[in-house]
């Protein structure tokens, strides 16, 4: 007996979930003879750990420190729901005949779950594995992730639709006197944004020292505090760069204005709620790098926001998938016309004469086998999205933070998909680019 193929498939194509929706799918289990089980089991669960390494030391017996490494870990779950598809613990056997079936699952998620999150030093991970359970033999097993969203309405976050200008200063001793000043001047239009919107920084350097400034940097970055509890309480931060641009020079005595902009990349949502072990924040970091090894860079952290839904109160033009032919202002009282044949609370239409590619971006077509293109069921909204009909709905894409395998500690190494990488998918918006 052969079993040529075994695997989880989930209706929803983009395998993307808020909490308190119901996640569904079926089982695929292709033999090519008869084979004896106990049942098909399946298991869906949520859950979070960190994990890295700390140097301890400990006073031994001759009144000196011994240096090593201790791992230290810290673990939560959020659910964990198992039942059989077919059969049961009964240990009665079953014929499952030569042939493909498939199962049917279904697990209504709580309502209050962390966002999906990867990283080295911990997760946040929503995993489903169905086992085939076989008397006198080794179970059979396959394993898959998908993506959890947590919520964050811009429109509802305090401080995210403030405006942010800060004034940087800083002088610069030479010898036995100060110089003049450092001044940069930074400005944000708010500090709340979504994936794929373009946060413009304003930038005023006015060099009134004798100091050349060599690179000013505009750096987005993640701000992760991870905690453990195992075998001892412990906490870890670490910044990482998610994009960085720069400008420069200005010579002393200069004075320049700029107007840079960082595109949001596919991210979780700022804040991690209801993890208790990792905790993650969002900041624009600016540093004017100086020359000279005895001179001190000026540097500053804006803190700002990541979320799912954008806010109203400061909303770039729509771009519009090529091939509708809609203009700017049709939108999106059009799509609301039921002979247009638009999707409900402000779905963009699904046209068969729009170009693949432009509609493969928006997330409504695929391929088939046969290379054609044909409409999918469109994309989850986010919870809040019913109150702004007239935002533009999200895309799903990958975050190119991922796991490198699912396959857990202790787990066997023969779990089927346990070794796949895994990135979970963030909404992103189709805004135009100015």
């Amino acid at each position: 007996m052969v079993l040529r193929d075994f695997q989880i498939l989930f209706d929803n194509p983009w395998n993307t979930f808020y909490g308190g929706q119901t996640v569904t799918g079926r089982v695929l289990v292709v033999i090519d003879s008869t084979k004896k089980i106990r049942g098909i089991n399946i298991r869906i669960k949520g859950e979070a750990n960190t994990a890295w390494t700390e140097r301890k030391s400990e006073l031994n017996n001759d009144g000196k420190y011994n240096d090593e490494n201790q791992m230290v870990t810290g673990h939560e779950q959020y659910f964990n729901i198992q039942y059989y598809l077919l059969g049961g613990a009964s240990g009665v056997e079953i014929q499952l005949p030569p042939g493909e079936h498939t199962y049917p699952f279904s697990c209504v998620l709580p309502p209050n779950l962390p966002s999906s999150f990867e990283s080295d030093l911990g997760h946040v991970r929503y995993t489903v594995k169905a086992t085939l359970d076989r008397p006198w033999k080794f179970d059979q097993e396959v394993k898959t992730a998908f993506t959890v969203i947590s919520p964050l309405d811009l429109n509802q976050e305090r401080g995210a639709a403030e405006p942010v200008n800060e004034e940087l200063t800083k002088t610069f001793c030479c010898l036995c006197c100060g110089s003049a000043p450092l001044n940069v001047n930074v400005i944000l239009p708010v500090r709340g944004y979504v994936p794929g919107q373009v946060i413009p920084i304003r930038v005023n350097v006015e060099n009134l020292s004798n100091v050349t400034v060599d690179t000013v940097k505009f750096v987005l970055r993640k701000v992760v505090t991870f905690t453990a509890s195992l075998p001892s309480h412990a906490t870890k931060k670490v910044k990482i760069v998610v994009s960085e641009i720069g400008k420069g020079p200005v010579e002393a005595g200069a004075t320049v204005h700029w107007e840079e902009r960082l595109t949001v990349p596919p991210l979780p949502p700022s804040n991690l709620a209801n993890c208790g072990i990792i905790k993650l924040e969002y900041c624009i970091k600016i540093e004017a790098c100086v020359s000279g090894w005895y001179h001190r860079n000026l540097k500053k952290n804006i803190p700002v926001y990541v979320g799912t839904v954008p806010l109203t109160s400061y909303q770039p033009p729509i771009a519009l998938p090529p091939g509708t032919g809609l203009k700017p202002d049709d939108y999106p009282t059009k799509l609301a016309d039921p002979t247009y044949g638009g999707y409900p609370s402000g779905y963009p239409a699904f046209n068969p004469s729009a170009t693949a590619p432009a509609a493969t971006a928006l997330g409504f077509v695929a391929p088939d086998q046969s290379g054609n293109t044909m409409p999918l069921a469109p994309p989850p909204l986010p919870p809040a999205m019913d109150m702004y009909p007239n935002l533009p709905p999200p895309s799903y894409a990958e975050s190119r933070y991922g796991a490198r395998s699912i396959r857990e500690r202790g787990e066997s190494e023969h779990v089927l998909g346990a070794r796949n990488q895994f990135a979970p998918r963030y909404p992103v918006y189709n805004f135009a680019q100015e």
